[in-house]
């Protein structure tokens, strides 16, 4: 399945992102969706979240349905440095 990178410039508290993954997250499963990880740089209000969903339109109706403004949304390959290849 496809992977996402959103980029968020938002001032979310890590209190915040706790209670989205514990309330909204399990219900990402309907929609064949999940948050994987998030890189977190509280100073500066920039956080970078890794998706895996069947499309880009399955992750943008998630930000719209609870209000999380974001930057962007990139399709990624992950490149895994000690195997020297990309991963599926």
């Amino acid at each position: 399945m496809p992977r996402y990178v959103a980029t968020h410039s938002v001032p979310f508290t890590k209190e915040a992102l706790v209670k989205l993954a514990k309330e909204e997250a399990p219900k990402f499963r309907k929609a064949d969706v999940t948050w994987i990880r998030t890189f977190c740089d509280f100073p500066s209000n920039k956080h970078f979240c890794e998706w895996q969903a069947p499309n880009k339109e399955a992750i943008e109706k998630i930000f719209k349905d609870l209000s999380i403004p974001y930057d962007g949304l990139h399709e990624v390959k992950v490149f895994n440095v000690k195997k020297v290849k990309f991963e599926d």
